[in-house]
């Protein structure tokens, strides 16, 4: 199953026959209740008339309603004729959020690979990759960072950053939405409900020592990824399709060429060991949407001087099994 958000934050369902189309789920109520009235109102006890609401109630509540929304897609794909749906690519899309004020824990540095390429361009110092993998052995914990949700933006969205930047680059992640909560979870507790190709666009000057001064101290506002579309994710987000979201693979690719290809398996922490750690300090809550880190290829691994990093006009892809093909291109600034 695959869901998305249009435009003004409806709920919208992937249909893919006789062709991939979006379905706005509350406009086809009234097609539902005629083949299904049960499945009707148990949508709209989770997402109301409108479909616009968090989708928390229906993550919380998923075991119940998710056959719901299974009679919605196989009415509307073999009763075409009672419901109104658009082909996908006649759509706008908004980034596939649970939520628009939903929590986003964004991973940093959970690739050994990407790590010791970026300390090597940054700093020409050269470690074995098994030392980052080491420094969890050690019980060293993840670190990383907050994402503001209003600054995701969706596939087929313009991106661009601040004035003056010099040095933009792309991370291609997986976005992964917890299907529970709870506070103080082992990792073997933790149930994820569905998850989505992401891009982490980072503003990188700073690590290199060029251009102004972003940050100081012990803490920081995370600037160089929380500016306006400073995320992306979509197109979809995917639910219910028997992966493994350890094991999926992450392309990227610029203007047609493929920069980065690697799987989650290579993640250093697992989303389930970093959420049980936030958990011994924050109640998490269904739909809370973790980022998982990026794996190698980025541009700042090719060094200040290098040939990788972003311009106007360039066309950025990242395709995650199953979860389609997020497109953004790089405006203007």
């Amino acid at each position: 199953m695959k869901f998305v958000r249009l435009e003004n934050w409806a709920t919208g369902l992937v249909i893919e026959r006789p062709s991939m189309q979006i379905l706005d789920v509350a406009a086809n109520l009234g097609a539902l209740r005629l083949q299904d009235a049960a499945a009707a109102e148990g949508i709209v006890q989770v997402l109301g008339d409108s479909g616009t609401a968090s989708w928390s109630p229906m993550i919380e509540a998923w075991d119940q309603v998710r056959d719901h929304f299974n009679r919605m897609i196989e009415a509307a794909e073999s009763e075409s004729g009672a419901f109104v749906s658009q082909l996908i690519d006649k759509v706008k899309l908004r980034a596939p959020l649970p939520s628009a004020s939903v929590r986003i824990f964004a991973l940093g540095g959970n690739d050994a690979e990407h790590v010791r390429n970026i300390v090597k361009a940054i700093t020409g110092e050269e470690f074995p990759a098994d030392k980052f993998r080491q420094e969890k052995r050690d019980g060293i914990p993840p670190w990383g960072f907050q994402v503001m949700p209003d600054t995701v933006i969706g596939s087929g969205a313009l991106v661009v950053p601040p004035s003056g930047v010099q040095k933009f680059d792309y991370e291609g992640e997986v976005g992964i939405v917890l299907g529970m909560g709870g506070r103080d979870l082992k990792a073997g507790q933790v149930k994820f409900w569905g998850y989505t190709a992401w891009n982490d666009f980072s503003i990188r000057e700073a690590r290199f020592g060029i251009g102004p001064q972003i940050h100081r101290g012990g803490l920081n506002w995370a600037l160089e990824k929380n500016f306006d579309g400073g995320n992306a994710c979509g197109p979809w987000m995917v639910v219910d399709e028997d992966r493994d979201i350890s094991r999926l693979r992450v392309q990227t690719r610029v203007n047609g060429k493929t920069m980065q290809d690697w799987s989650t398996k290579d993640l250093i922490y697992g989303i389930d060991e970093t959420a049980a750690l936030i958990s011994h300090y924050v109640t998490l809550k269904p739909g809370d949407v973790f980022a998982s880190g990026t794996g190698p290829g980025t541009a700042a691994e090719s060094g200040r001087d290098g040939n990788r990093w972003l311009k106007p006009g360039d066309r950025v892809e990242i395709e995650v099994d199953g979860g389609g093909i997020l497109s953004n291109v790089v405006g203007n600034w």
